[in-house]
């Protein structure tokens, strides 16, 4: 089963037309897809950022997974930090 979408009508200045035909000759592309991918690229970029997109430029640090920087010493178990605690209270 095939899609069917929607019907456009688009007028085209007659060099812009020309450019149209000569590119698809070249590609062996339909002037439909090429119209697609032209619309689809277009709205992609007057869309604005995304919202992952903002994340990564206002927190370009965090990573997925990954709470502390790769140079910080890796935090001893939970048991080990308990006994160091109980030892330092005894030395007071």
């Amino acid at each position: 089963m095939t899609k069917v979408g929607t019907v456009l009508s688009v007028r085209l200045d007659p060099a812009l037309a020309t450019a149209l035909d000569r590119h698809c000759a070249q590609t062996g592309a339909t002037r439909s897809l090429v119209v697609q991918q032209s619309m689809a690229q277009y709205l992609a970029t007057q869309s604005g950022p995304t919202l992952g997109e903002l994340a990564e430029a206002l927190l370009p640090a965090i990573r997925r997974g990954a709470t502390r920087s790769r140079d910080s010493a890796p935090r001893p178990a939970r048991q080990q930090r308990f006994r160091d605690r109980v030892h330092e209270k005894r030395r007071r």
